[in-house]
């Protein structure tokens, strides 16, 4: 297979590159990129530096931080038609926080494509020193809680800035261990009283799967300290003092007390969710990156599927696009299938025009 790597001055990315395929819209947002093909070798190729389409060039500029310039090239394709430019408009205006540039666009979006425009999500922002701060994200917990969800649920934890909301989906839940509910007991009282905030969707379910487990024998204490948990996130005080009285007189043991916080929304199920165990990149990425993609190539290492969540990535330095291809085929050359998901319409030009998905499959966040 080979990969096209793009010869330029980073620092002029308005003199524009080749790309490997120009036109190629994303409209339904689905996935794109397949990876490697097996049994292929990889080999780099130098390409010339002439013919790119304005997509490329605004979402080179972008990456390059030249936002402005970006902005005023992609509101010159949109008479164009072409979604792309929207899509990537849409999520500038809101990474830099334009509400009101972004519901102006959003009237024109429906009145052009006579269908409802995307919504601005007061949660996300971005702070100074560019990480995503108040993002929403959404965690689907797997059909089997056990012992593995603690290390899971840490490495999420730590991803995410203190005022950011997890949705915790539970919809998908079948079984638990003790271990596991004793690892969700203590995630749940650990964050309680920090800005985390949370949406639950599948709440019934844990609840009466939980209920069926508490049972007056010592070792099922887990199950109750995490139903105990689960009523304390969803504001249930009724429900949680009942069984915090049942709690006493099952295990002869001062129960936990009802603590007066913030309680979790109660949301439907998302319709697409990353993986629980994908690895989390977040702010912009670039040569000052490197700590965090050492962890993801400590990550990958146990796994021959390595999902990556860039939903908290705001931008992809240009300059640091060669070193990220050269860690992701250094993946690929080892066996390794690459999912990136996630990532705003501006990075996933981006990792498209350069040839990014060659190496991996990629499946960008839907502009909701």
């Amino acid at each position: 297979m080979a990969i096209p790597f793009f010869r330029k001055d980073r620092n002029k990315p308005d003199e524009p590159a080749q790309p490997q395929k120009a036109d190629e819209a994303y409209t339904d947002f689905g996935s794109t990129g397949s990876g490697a093909p097996d049994g292929l070798g990889i080999v780099v190729e130098e390409v010339g530096g002439s013919g790119e389409s304005a997509i490329d060039e605004a979402a080179m500029l972008y990456a390059s931080n030249q936002t402005d310039n970006a902005e005023a090239l992609l509101k010159s394709l949109l008479a164009g038609g072409d979604p792309r430019a929207w899509h990537m408009l849409f999520d500038l205006y809101r990474l830099a926080r334009r509400e009101a540039d972004f519901e102006k666009l959003a009237l024109e979006y429906a009145m052009r494509f006579e269908c409802s425009p995307p919504v601005w999500n007061v949660n996300a922002r971005e702070d100074k020193s560019g990480k995503a701060r108040g993002v929403s994200r959404p965690l689907v917990l797997p059909a089997r809680l056990d012992a593995s969800i603690g290390e899971k649920l840490a490495h999420i934890l730590a991803s995410l800035e203190k005022d950011a909301t997890l949705q915790l989906d539970f919809s998908q839940v079948a079984d638990v261990d003790l271990a596991g509910a004793q690892a969700m007991s203590d995630m749940l009282g650990r964050t309680r009283k920090t800005r985390l905030k949370f949406q639950v969707s599948g709440a019934s379910s844990i609840i009466g799967l939980l209920k069926s487990r508490t049972q007056p024998d010592p070792n099922a204490q887990g199950y109750w300290q995490m139903l105990l948990a689960v009523y304390q996130l969803l504001g249930k005080q009724d429900e949680f003092e009942n069984l915090a009285i049942d709690f006493a007189v099952a295990f002869e043991l001062s129960p936990p007390s009802w603590e007066n916080v913030q309680a979790a929304q109660e949301v439907a199920a998302p319709a697409h969710t990353i993986p629980t165990d994908a690895f989390v990149l977040s702010g912009v990425l670039s040569e000052a990156s490197q700590e965090q993609i050492a962890r993801l190539m400590q990550y990958a290492e146990s796994r021959t599927d390595v999902v990556v969540d860039c939903s908290a990535v705001t931008r992809v330095d240009y300059a640091y696009v060669g070193t990220l291809i050269g860690q992701l085929m250094q993946l690929l050359g080892s066996g390794k299938a690459i999912t990136l998901q996630g990532q705003n319409a501006l990075v996933h030009e981006l990792f498209r025009v350069m040839g990014i998905d060659q190496l991996a499959r990629m499946t960008p966040a839907r502009l909701v």
